[in-house]
């Protein structure tokens, strides 16, 4: 898990310049090629330590006679907690970064789906 965070962390400058100053070329298809992969890794590794921290949840609320069960239940949460907090954390200091130095870089999100598009109309 460790390795996990510290390679997301690593990855993270390269895809802000990427977004912001890719040049043209060999230099910039590679940047925009790890950009990409990196914009799918954040919201992937983010789900997996929300998944990480309530397995931990589950494991420290179904063994409440067994000490040791317990611990590992604990010590899942707490990873989970860390690496949540270091990736948003992250994520902010990469965006105050982006503002202060003037540097644009996109968000590309989908919209959620509401009721209205669910339901056909007759």
């Amino acid at each position: 898990m460790k390795k996990i965070i510290i390679g997301a962390l690593l990855m993270s400058p390269i895809a802000v310049y990427a977004q912001a100053v890719a040049p043209s070329g060999p230099l910039g298809n590679t940047l925009n090629t790890i950009s990409g992969i990196v914009n799918f890794l954040i919201p992937l590794l983010l789900a997996i330590a929300v998944l990480v921290f309530f397995w931990g949840l589950i494991k420290y609320i179904a063994s409440a006679n067994d000490e040791t069960a317990k611990e590992n239940g604990k010590t899942l949460m707490i990873w989970g907690m860390i690496a949540l907090f270091v990736m948003v954390a992250f994520w902010g200091i990469i965006g105050f970064v982006q503002q202060s130095l003037g540097i644009s870089g996109t968000v590309t999100s989908t919209p959620a789906p509401s009721v209205g598009n669910l339901i056909p109309r007759s």
